[in-house]
């Protein structure tokens, strides 16, 4: 189980590279992600801009710093289903933990 970290309002990019078997998966055969949690859940198709693809779909990005609603001190366990062109219900792929920190900076 990988751990990744949210910085609170931050546009850190977190990768999760794609692997079955050890090795990346095939280029451009994945077509969907859905990574849930107990608190939100986000969908390639529906949340664009804070879960996607690398441009040949071997890694899942996440901005989960801009997750709306998460909050400083939380820890998330996140379900990633991974979905491609044979399979409509999809494939139960790997589970993240997300541990939530602040990142203050100063006002302008």
């Amino acid at each position: 189980m990988e751990q990744l970290t949210a910085y609170i309002g931050r546009d850190n990019e977190e990768r999760l590279g794609l692997l079955q078997d050890g090795s990346s998966v095939v280029a451009s055969s994945v077509t969907r992600a859905i990574m849930r949690a107990e608190a939100f859940c986000l969908d390639t198709d529906e949340d664009p801009t804070l879960l996607y693809f690398d441009s040949d779909n071997t890694v899942l990005c996440i901005k989960a710093g801009l997750i709306p609603d998460i909050a400083a001190g939380e820890k998330h366990t996140c379900l990633i289903t991974l979905y491609d062109a044979l399979t409509t219900n999809g494939y139960a792929w790997d589970n993240v933990k997300i541990k939530v920190k602040s990142w203050p900076v100063c006002e302008t």
